[in-house]
């Protein structure tokens, strides 16, 4: 079996899957100090020692000769290579490559049937969307919050769902569109105001939900005033029964001693007889 072969190369790859598990099994006994852990180190080391002869045996890895695939590497570490040379007919490809990106654009828009009309609709969407929402200014409690809310998200829904089959097929080519700035900083503006507007809308929520807080935090406290005025009255229930305990013992006593001094009167009126 001649090294770099196909049989040599087979015999190498199970030379190290099989050493390296001896040699793993060996460390992993000394590491764990099972019985055996001497005779296993040794076994694993000297399989690895195998396996670093055979290994000198390989022979070296040549490189394939990439310059015939890529003939730019035959000058990479040359000083004569003319670097303007190759650029050029790129270059060429590039230029011709422009004209042919926008007139596939070009085609790409009128297959979409987008035109200026759809984008002006798309627009004029945008700013009803933003009429709508800076309706929410006016809420001054949190009912009249809540019912301008909802009823300025169902128009904004209205029109959103109208202008979605539009959108869809704008969105694809807004991206690559540069020349359209003041579309653009018009949607930027009206949707500033949709921003706004909803920070006012949130303010409001969040007086009604501190106010709702207060009105939480009084109730709570009157529950606690309620459970201290219940064991309060626990409390006093059993100082009533214990009086009353107290009360019974007390008359048992005072007839027990009068039956005593009833008994002495009697017997003093026989002694007297």
């Amino acid at each position: 079996m001649k090294p770099g072969s196909k049989g040599w190369k087979k015999f190498m790859a199970k030379l190290y899957g099989f050493g390296a598990a001896v040699v793993i099994v060996g460390a992993l006994f000394k590491i764990m100090h099972w019985p055996g852990a001497g005779p296993m180190l040794v076994i694993g080391l000297s399989t690895e020692a195998i396996i670093f002869i055979f290994s000198a045996f390989e022979p070296i890895h040549e490189d394939p000769n990439w310059e015939l695939v890529y003939p730019e590497l035959a000058f990479a570490h040359s000083d004569d290579l003319d670097h303007d040379a190759l650029p050029a007919a790129g270059g060429r490809g590039r230029n011709s490559g422009g004209t042919g990106i926008t007139e596939h654009l070009d085609k790409m828009l009128e297959e979409a049937k987008i035109d200026g009309q759809l984008l002006e609709r798309l627009g004029d969407g945008m700013r009803q969307l933003g009429e709508n929402a800076s309706q929410l200014k006016g809420v001054t409690s949190a009912a009249a919050a809540t019912d301008s809310y909802v009823s300025s998200l169902q128009a904004a829904s209205d029109k959103v769902s109208s202008l979605s089959e539009a959108y869809e097929r704008a969105s694809v080519s807004i991206s690559g569109m540069t020349s359209n700035t003041q579309e653009g900083e018009s949607f930027g503006e009206q949707m500033q105001k949709v921003s706004k507007n909803l920070a006012a809308l949130n303010n409001v929520y969040e007086l009604q939900l501190k106010g709702s807080s207060a009105h939480l935090e009084a109730t709570e406290k009157f529950q606690g005033q309620v459970t201290e005025m219940m064991k309060n009255l626990s409390d006093s229930a059993e100082d009533t029964r214990r009086y009353k305990e107290n009360m019974a013992m007390l008359s048992k006593n005072l007839t027990d001693l009068n039956a005593v001094y009833g008994n002495m009167l009697k017997a003093m009126t026989i002694s007297r007889d």
